[in-house]
């Protein structure tokens, strides 16, 4: 791995700042190693899943990804520009210019999750191939096939020096974190997390996380609460819950909890009764005994458990949303990240109460908030803090080219996703081009005098 870095390192100081033509051309790469791939895509995942959804599969790793890569192409020589700053102290007036000249960083390892393999890997590399840097990727040991398909396609459409994938388990992860990249992004749990930081803090590596964390759902009482349910029934089935945004439990205004339960389990039974195979399995056993082991602790603890559908299968690892009412913090599934099918709902009387419970927890990834009065959109947002919000679905705000996608707190610092994702896989380069005319800065210099003196008083007051 390190052979590899080194690697990369020596061809950037050799071949030097990458031209708009060299990252729009491995932007295109990506996309043509995406698409010449997605029967093979769709294969391998259903392969390391026990069953993954070919629609899905197509939505959220092939189409969005492309989708990404082609916004950063159209927009990329826009953002490629440097841009002028005014100098200070009047120095403009003397022919200085101050520029803010977005360069590369160099390397950039990228550790990413088995629930959206590829997507995970190709949706940050948009923006980091956009900065002008080349790319370690360190794709999940949970999905064996995907990620030795992703190495051989990176193999065809690259050079290691460009882009190299990296097989291996949590030795191999450990030994990744602490290479001297010049910047890490992490994708994962929070516990993870913490050792990667410790591994890259050797280097002084700086780092993006995304972690995730328990994304609320409030509800509030003035909606059309069928449309709710199909728009978080949508996203909560999506990859069966396994994805970082999933919304991780519902608050609802008391008296409100028994028309949501039947809205949502009639939404589930349209999605899938009869469509059974198009209902994503948890990735493994493990994931597939964690959620069960979430639902007993709960019912255990006095919760009431409600199915949605007959989609069950402890063969193929599936398991269909598990609705809990009279949920606690005591339970285990309002402390972890749930990552699964499992939907814990909670009620308020006044939605101060929520925003409260919302606040009294860690930062979440992000944060949903379903109601037709502009007051209230206004206090939740002002009111919370998370990494991103969505008003009237969930989700979707991931969906918008133009924003920024990343974390707050415990959920992630830093972000991909447009330009603020260029931006964050830049260095953000200060450069002055100094007037000729040094009258003025003559006064600075030995031996000084009053004219100092009452030019100091004048740039007190300049900004």
């Amino acid at each position: 791995m390190k052979d590899i870095l080194d690697l990369q390192k020596a061809a950037y100081i050799k071949e030097g700042v990458p031209t708009y033509h060299q990252r729009a051309d491995r932007l295109n790469r990506c996309i043509a190693l995406i698409e010449t791939h997605d029967d093979q895509i769709i294969e391998a995942l259903n392969e390391d899943y026990k069953n993954r959804s070919k629609h899905e599969i197509m939505t959220s790793e092939i189409v969005q990804s492309v989708r990404n890569l082609n916004f950063t192409l159209k927009n990329l020589k826009k953002w490629m520009k440097p841009q002028h700053r005014t100098p200070s102290f009047g120095a403009g007036l003397m022919g200085a210019k101050s520029m803010m000249v977005p360069s590369p960083l160099g390397s950039v390892g990228v550790i990413a999750p088995w629930n959206f393999p590829i997507g995970m890997v190709f949706y940050p590399a948009a923006s980091i191939f956009a900065a002008g840097n080349r790319i370690m990727a360190k794709p999940s040991e949970f999905t064996p096939k995907t990620s030795e398909l992703m190495k051989e396609a990176v193999g065809k459409y690259f050079d290691e020096s460009e882009f190299a994938v990296i097989l291996g388990g949590p030795e191999i992860g450990a030994e990744f974190s602490g290479l001297p990249f010049d910047h890490l992004l992490y994708t994962g749990s929070g516990r993870i997390a913490r050792k990667v930081l410790a591994k890259a803090a050797e280097n002084i590596v700086p780092t993006t996380m995304e972690l995730g964390g328990k994304s609320p759902t409030i509800i509030s009482d003035n909606v059309d609460i069928d449309m709710v349910a199909k728009r978080i029934m949508f996203v909560k089935t999506l990859n069966s819950g396994q994805i970082c945004l999933s919304p991780d439990y519902i608050m609802v205004k008391r008296g409100m909890e028994q028309q949501l339960v039947v809205a949502l389990d009639e939404t589930f039974n349209s999605f899938y009764e009869g469509n059974e195979k198009d209902y994503t399995s948890m990735v493994n056993s493990n994931h597939f005994n964690r959620m069960n082991g979430y639902v007993e602790d709960a019912v255990a603890k006095g919760a009431e458990l409600i199915n949605l559908g007959n989609v069950d299968d402890a063969s193929k690892d599936t398991i269909g949303t598990k609705i809990l009412l009279n949920v606690n913090d005591n339970m285990q599934v309002m402390q972890d990240e749930i990552f699964g099918p499992v939907f814990p709902i909670m009620l308020y009387d006044e939605l101060s109460e929520a925003v409260d419970y919302v606040n009294k927890h860690d930062h979440p990834l992000g944060l949903y908030f379903f109601s037709d009065d502009k007051k209230e959109q206004e206090y939740v947002i002002n009111n919370t803090r998370s990494g991103g919000v969505t008003i009237n679905d969930t989700m979707f705000h991931l969906m918008q080219s133009q924003l920024p996608f990343g974390g707050v707190g415990p959920s992630g610092f830093g972000c991909y996703h447009g330009y603020e994702g260029f931006l964050n896989f830049s260095n953000l380069r200060s450069v002055y081009y100094q007037t000729k005319i040094d009258s003025l800065f003559a006064m600075m210099r030995p031996p000084r005098g009053k004219l100092l003196e009452q030019m100091s008083k004048v740039m007190k007051k300049l900004s």
